[in-house]
């Protein structure tokens, strides 16, 4: 058979309209095959990001430092650093009074006199730091004349490792109840615990030299002086003598804050101060105050009243006067432990400071357990504070609040001269055995 008679079939032409919609089908299928992989692939609920808007964009820088606590989510999500420094007030471990009589019949020892929550934050915070309000030694002799001394045994010093304690200020005025000798044992103890210290030391240099620890590649510098004791028998640290670092007259204390902002990135100034059991700030507090941010702090912070005093904004750095304590004797007395969140991406830090408030009540220090009972410390720092609001931290599971500088009330400003009335703390007493007991 030839190719001549060979029947081909027949090819069936399709007509132009059904090739023109089988196109556009097939396109259409494509389309929604690439839209469903995107879809997917993209977090449910987030919206596209502007173009030109950057997380640091989004910072207001204040004095090298941001300050706004709106901006610390688009900080976290860029940021190359993220860390928390957690402080409290006043701690006293003396075997003589109820605090400490009261933990030796507790089964777990601190762990029953300090809540689980607020423990919770002392140990997780990425350092924690409070006023080491005594002196750890068995050694030395009470000063003469000094009314209430504070001693502890070294081997309590297992009290602030369970809690978490990283680092203890010791320019107050109990560190030296017992001497040289009580102070070199309290030294020798912090040191072989582990535990770093500030604002004492063998010699003047000690004493006043910055301390610096080093967070998530960040250096902060803490300086530590004290001015609570209207009979000093707390003596300053010389050349060639033991004692603390006093700031009765600031230029020590101000040369170490600007020594400490040359060579850290962030600059805490804790400062022992203000009158036993009175709210009210002294107009030498605030003026003090003043200086230490203008010679570079990031942050001024206060112990010793054992109450809680005010919180001022100046020239946009906050000054937190008194924290309360922190567990120190029967008395039932308001407190807060403050946490400074450090959030950075490189270019741009933003610190956002919160308020946690608590209590302390028959011989147990707790977080505030209802926003009632947080508001009733909310309302007695503000009561003597002015120029601060405070905004709840929705994202924290505790009664914890954020800090904001508000706009300053000319009828609320502290009138110049306005002194502390109470007595001064070596006269006051801090606890009574007698009528805790009974």
């Amino acid at each position: 058979m030839d190719g001549k008679n060979r029947r081909h079939p027949r090819r069936r032409r399709l007509r132009p309209g059904f090739v023109l919609n089988a196109v556009c089908l097939g396109i259409i299928l494509i389309c929604l095959i690439i839209g469903g992989i995107q879809s997917a692939a993209a977090p449910r609920g987030a919206a596209p990001a502007p173009e030109t808007e950057t997380p640091a964009s989004l910072l207001v820088r204040t004095g090298g430092v941001v300050r706004r606590a709106e901006a610390e989510l688009a900080a976290r999500e860029a940021a190359t650093y993220d860390f928390t420094l957690a402080f409290m007030g006043d701690l006293g471990l003396t075997e003589e009074w109820v605090p400490m009589q009261y933990l030796a019949t507790q089964e777990n020892g601190i762990e029953d006199c300090i809540s689980a929550d607020l423990l919770e934050q002392m140990r997780s915070a990425d350092l924690f730091c409070l006023n080491n309000e005594f002196a750890f030694t068995t050694r030395g002799e009470p000063l003469a004349g000094k009314r209430w001394i504070i001693t502890s045994d070294p081997k309590n010093v297992s009290i602030l490792q369970t809690m978490g304690v990283d680092l203890v200020t010791l320019a107050n005025n109990h560190v030296y109840d017992h001497g040289a000798e009580g102070l070199t044992d309290t030294l020798a103890t912090l040191d072989g615990a582990g535990i770093a210290h500030v604002g004492a030391g063998e010699n003047l240099a000690d004493a006043s030299a910055p301390l610096y620890m080093e967070v998530q590649g960040k250096t902060i510098g803490f300086v530590n002086a004290c001015n609570a004791e209207e009979t000093r028998y707390t003596p300053e640290a010389t050349e060639d003598s033991s004692g603390v670092l006093l700031c009765y007259e600031s230029d020590k204390f101000v040369a170490a804050v600007k020594e400490a902002k040359e060579n850290a990135d962030f600059v805490i100034a804790l400062v022992h101060w203000g009158t036993d059991y009175v709210y009210e700030t002294s107009e030498d507090q605030r003026t003090l105050g003043h200086e230490l941010i203008d010679a570079g702090a990031d942050a001024v912070i206060g112990a010793h009243a054992h109450s809680i005093q005010g919180i001022e904004y100046y020239n946009g750095v906050p000054i937190f006067y008194g924290l309360g304590t922190c567990w120190f004797n029967s008395k039932t007395l308001s407190t807060y432990m403050l946490q400074l969140h450090f959030v950075g991406d490189g270019k741009n830090t933003s610190i956002i400071f919160t308020v946690l408030p608590g209590e302390q009540a028959n011989c147990i220090t707790r977080l505030s357990g209802t926003e009632a009972e947080a508001q009733s410390v909310l309302d007695l720092i503000l009561e003597y504070s002015n120029g601060i609001t405070f905004e709840q931290d929705t994202g924290s599971s505790l009664n914890a609040y954020i800090l904001h500088e508000g706009e300053a009330s000319a009828a609320e400003e502290p009138a110049a001269g306005d002194e502390d009335t109470a007595p001064p703390d070596d006269t006051a007493q801090p606890d009574d055995p007698v009528e805790a007991q009974g």
